[in-house]
């Protein structure tokens, strides 16, 4: 144990929360970045839609504000890592040493970026186009700079051995991780600015401000919704990464003590879905076309999806001892889950191309602000499920590797073992308390076979080879 001048809760919890914090300001960044940048390339190819060009200023303008407050977030987290965790920093910096000199690199050019692409918005009134290039040069520039990041998260979960440059860049959940972020970034961003939005159509007197910002959010919830629904299939080939090269980890995640936040997780997914949803109907009601009955099958499947999609396998402390000596047949992954998870993207792909068709063809300007503050409620409630959601899956997967700080190599207790090797993958390792879930083969063919156990709870039965 390192030794330090504050207790190992407190620590813990410094740590938890500024990473959380910072994580929460960075992504939003990155996904406003994205949004402004699109703003003005939509302007600049609308012959001068002038609501394009005041959401691609606003967005500018927050994000040029709130990144000194990420960056100081992030300066401040490193700052107590080094302090209280000296060792374990040591160890990790020299394993990714190239990835945090890159980091800080695109650190520098984003903010070498940002700066002028905002002040310089006025006097490069006729470079449009040359302005549009410094903004997608910040984007890049920022895309970059949360990969390398990401390359040493997921190097604490999946480590390669350090001697290989090549390896420990790409180890092998690092490109996974990195769209689910990226793709993420986008979605959460697009949903803050549609509760933002909602925030001030609901305090707007005037007519003209409430129908702004009320097209506003329409624009942040297709940005949220329109990049959610890829999430699902990043994130299944994200936990196929992990099982494959982290079991142990896996198992805490889906089948472990992790295993109850996990169903959370889908459950805040799932809230995403229906409220966007809802919120489509809501709007395409106020050009009374036929696409609203449309809307409301797809509402319906999205509701039957989320209902499947949070079944638990059991019920009990995890996903491995159950309560009562039941097995849920609707909780298995194959295939109810996946077609949950199938049910309801599709649905929403379909419902954002007719929400985009109906703003084309019916909810043109005249139909913004009015009909009542419902829609306004359901896009606050969509920002805070998002930052929860986002919160929770990073506790999940850094809690999932305890007690090891890098995987099956370096652990808070002994923190001054450098990793040299890959880990070999073995079942039965560190994280199998819980046991994790199988189901066995019977001879009429029925799954989840249990077993009494003797910790009081009913155990599942591992799998025969």
């Amino acid at each position: 144990m390192e030794p330090s001048f504050a207790p190992e809760v407190a620590r813990r919890f410094a740590i938890g929360f500024l990473f959380v914090a910072h994580i929460q300001f960075a992504a939003l960044l990155i996904g406003l970045f994205t949004l402004g940048v699109s703003a003005e390339f939509f302007w600049l190819q609308s012959s001068g839609n002038s609501n394009l060009d005041r959401l691609a200023r606003g967005i500018g303008m927050v994000a040029a504000i709130m990144y000194s407050t990420g960056a100081a977030l992030a300066f401040a987290a490193l700052f107590f890592l080094t302090i209280f965790w000296p060792t374990f920093f040591y160890i990790l910096f020299r394993a990714n040493f190239w990835p945090f000199v890159l980091e800080a690199i695109t650190f520098a050019l984003t903010l070498l970026y940002l700066l002028p692409w905002f002040f310089t918005w006025a006097s490069m009134e006729r470079f449009k186009w040359a302005h549009l290039a410094l903004g997608s040069a910040l984007v890049i520039s920022a895309y970059l700079q949360q990969a390398m990041i990401d390359v040493v998260a997921a190097y604490m979960l999946t480590p390669a051995p350090p001697s290989s440059f090549l390896r420990v860049f790409l180890n092998p959940t690092a490109v996974p991780l990195d769209m689910h972020r990226l793709v993420g970034d986008i979605s959460f961003a697009g949903f803050v600015v549609a509760g933002f939005a909602a925030f001030k159509a609901l305090r707007s007197r005037q007519m003209e401000d409430r129908a702004y910002w009320d097209w506003v959010g329409s624009i942040g919830l297709t940005a949220g919704l329109g990049f959610l629904y890829l999430q699902p299939a990043i994130g299944v080939e994200y936990m196929e990464e992990i099982r494959a090269n982290s079991p142990a980890a896996f198992t805490t995640m889906m089948r472990g003590n992790l295993s109850w936040l996990f169903i959370v997780q889908v459950a805040f997914l799932s809230i995403l879905f229906l409220l966007s949803q809802a919120y489509i109907l809501i709007q395409i009601r106020k050009s009374n076309l036929p696409s609203a009955r449309i809307q409301g099958v797809l509402l319906f499947i999205t509701l039957l999806g989320s209902l499947l999609l949070v079944q638990p396998f059991v019920i009990g402390s995890s996903q491995a001892y159950a309560w009562v000596g039941w097995v849920n047949p609707l909780g298995s992954m194959q295939p109810w889950k996946y077609i949950a998870m199938a049910g309801m993207t599709l649905s929403a792909i379909v419902a954002v191309l007719l929400f985009i068709g109906s703003v084309r063809s019916g909810l043109r300007w005249g139909f913004w602000g009015m009909g009542g503050r419902a829609a306004q409620y359901l896009l606050l409630a969509l920002t805070i499920f998002a930052s929860f959601m986002m919160a929770l899956m990073g506790f999940i997967r850094e809690n999932s590797r305890i007690p090891f700080t890098i995987f099956n190599n370096t652990t808070i207790e002994q923190p001054e073992q450098f990793p040299q090797l890959m880990p070999t993958p073995t079942p039965g390792g560190p994280f199998t308390q819980p046991t994790p879930i199988s189901t066995s083969s019977s001879p009429n063919g029925s799954p989840g076979a249990i077993s009494s156990g003797n910790t009081g709870a009913t155990k599942l039965k591992e799998p025969t080879p």
